[in-house]
């Protein structure tokens, strides 16, 4: 009986590990939509770093005799402050845990997203049994399901990377040892659900109105095809709309994240955070850190769609020339043999 649920086992593997070979409608492989996921984030990520931390440094608490107070900042104030707690280098602070978390998790999310969306068309579209009208919003299903799949990968990065930029310790294997020993495994996941309570909809929103904006503007200047420029343009309207309305549920969640095992109050979720946030401080509070946020998303999201486009077409152009060669290497050993 073990026998055959092992060897049960070992064909699932294999089935699973063949799957990725198999071209989407696209033309590429699963394992091609990882590649092409894990670039873009990761040159995204590394590129607007200083920008976030900026972002954070706005939305943090500090802690004063004891008290936790909110200092208010701006962009140029944080920046100037920044430097002068850390000097130039703190703008890249958590960098690592940022870029390596953010990496392999955008990898996930833009593969499921792929994959959710073929199997949506498939079942749903192809069938008839959903009308074409309703594919927007199958797109921000998918969309959703597709960040709760990567956001096991991503949050432990977050955490870490947030408390580095908030000041709390000075570099990551400090910040490991420190979560480890102060809360266990859970430390990781600090934030989890506050993390969804902004990334589900700020990711089905991104990819929504990513995908209508492009849809949008080619129907407008009669194209089947966008270039690179008109997909970043599409790409940072997209992320800056997003970024600006999503910004209460990110100060919650900075909050949350920043908050040391030791705090004088610690809040239970993001709802409580966003309570007390515009009980003591005002609704005004809510937006803060809202231009940094804006100014850090709208060329985050053009680099992040637009360096994956581009990643897409020059895995499907590599493709293309493999196939090309094996065709004439192939045609060669048959004249060889004749």
């Amino acid at each position: 009986m073990k026998k055959v649920e092992v060897d049960d086992g070992i064909a699932r593997f294999l089935q699973a590990f063949e799957s990725m070979s198999k071209p989407f409608p696209d033309g590429l492989t699963l394992g091609e939509h990882l590649v092409a996921g894990a670039v873009a984030t990761g040159a995204s990520v590394f590129a607007m770093h200083p920008m976030d931390t900026i972002k954070t440094f706005i939305q943090k608490t500090r802690v004063v005799d004891g008290i936790e107070v909110v200092k208010k900042l701006n962009i140029l104030s944080a920046s100037a402050e920044l430097v002068k707690e850390s000097g130039p280098l703190g703008f890249y602070k958590g960098v690592g845990p940022n870029v390596f978390g953010q990496a392999p998790a955008g990898a996930v999310k833009f593969a499921a997203f792929e994959g959710l969306s073929i199997w949506a068309d498939r079942k749903l579209f192809e069938t008839k049994k959903l009308g074409t009208n309703l594919k927007p919003l199958v797109d921000l299903g998918c969309a959703a399901i597709a960040f709760c799949v990567c956001s096991v990968v991503l949050v432990p990065g977050e955490v870490i990377k947030q408390r580095l930029q908030a000041g709390i310790y000075s570099g990551s294997r400090e910040a490991l040892r420190s979560i480890w020993t102060a809360e266990g495994a859970r430390g990781f996941y600090t934030g989890f659900s506050a993390t969804l309570a902004r990334d589900v909809p700020y990711t089905m929103l991104e990819f929504g109105l990513y995908h209508q904006f492009k849809r949008a503007l080619r129907w407008i200047i009669n194209k089947d095809k966008l270039s690179s420029q008109e997909e970043l343009m599409m790409g940072g309207l997209a992320g800056g709309f997003t970024g600006f309305v999503t910004t209460p549920l990110d100060v919650a969640k900075t909050r949350i994240m920043t908050q040391a095992a030791g705090s004088s109050h610690r809040y239970k979720n993001f709802l409580e955070a966003m309570i007390d946030i515009t009980r003591k401080e005002g609704f005004a509070a809510n937006f803060r850190g809202s231009s940094a946020r804006v100014l850090w998303l709208v060329p985050f999201t053009a680099i992040y769609f637009g360096v994956h486009e581009k990643s897409k077409r020059m895995l499907l152009k590599r493709k293309g020339h493999v196939i090309s060669h094996q065709i004439v290497r192939s045609k060669r050993v048959q004249q060889a043999n004749c």
